[in-house]
């Protein structure tokens, strides 16, 4: 297997703090996205100095189920300071798979003038510098942050998309997707396969997000590889048989740095 030297050239992400506060929000649309996303809209003077500027940035949704309120993040698709309602608009995409869970649950019935609240972000962190390549892995649960990624990076650096468990670059416009070179994986094939056969240095920098359990395998073979702890963002934003499962812990709890 190949292995790198780890670079000399400093891999910086700048971090911006933002006032924690907690929202509350008014539905004002829904748009039926590329299966099996929904876009909803909130709107309300509760969004007025929303702020968002890294694209992994995610907000706290709380939805009320049978044990009561529960959390849920997901990553603000868009923001609009000035949006068509003539005030701020902010766009969740959720990934709506029936209605046991609260959160897909709320989605799947929002309707115009609906009340939620939500908290966050706490704060961003930038995308990195210093790249020549980029790699970019997502299934639908992770597809908002990875435009994000797309138009962070706007084509530098050279971007390349792995899309799979179902995810179609029909989410993309022509624009984002036009920023980057999209492999789309259909039914069969295997995610480390197709990784292991991208062309990988320490000068790319590879973020991944979907199930956790598809991902374990493929962050085990990049940090074989050696590539540096700044090279890797790699996060589980759901696991299969398990409800709200928590994204910011390890995803290897065998390897958690």
């Amino acid at each position: 297997m190949r292995t790198f030297p780890i670079s000399s050239i400093p891999r910086t992400r700048e971090a911006v703090r933002h006032e924690l506060r907690r929202r509350r929000v008014t539905v004002i649309g829904r748009q039926q996205l590329p299966a099996p996303l929904l876009r909803i809209t909130l709107g309300g003077e509760d969004l007025a100095g929303f702020t968002s500027l890294g694209p992994e940035d995610h907000v706290k949704l709380f939805f009320t189920g049978p044990d009561g309120v529960v959390g849920r993040d997901y990553t603000p698709s868009e923001f609009r300071p000035l949006g068509a309602s003539s005030g701020p608009e902010l766009d969740i995409d959720f990934v709506v798979h029936g209605t046991d869970g609260p959160a897909t649950a709320w989605a799947s019935t929002a309707a115009e003038g609906d009340e939620i609240e939500f908290g966050g972000p706490r704060g961003s962190k930038l995308a990195p510098s210093g790249f020549r390549n980029a790699v970019l892995i997502a299934d639908p649960s992770g597809l908002p942050a990875l435009r994000r990624w797309i138009r962070a990076f706007d084509g530098e650096p050279s971007t390349r998309v792995l899309l799979f468990g179902g995810a179609t670059p029909d989410y993309l416009d022509e624009t984002e997707a036009g920023a980057a070179i999209v492999q789309v994986l259909e039914a069969g094939h295997d995610l480390l396969e197709t990784v292991q056969a991208q062309d990988i240095d320490q000068d790319t920098f590879v973020w991944a997000a979907g199930e956790s359990a598809a991902l374990v395998p493929v962050r085990r073979h990049l940090k074989a590889l050696g590539l540096p702890k700044p090279n890797l963002s790699l996060h589980g934003y759901w696991k299969r048989g398990e409800a709200g499962l928590d994204h910011h812990a390890p995803l290897d709890p065998s390897d958690p740095d």
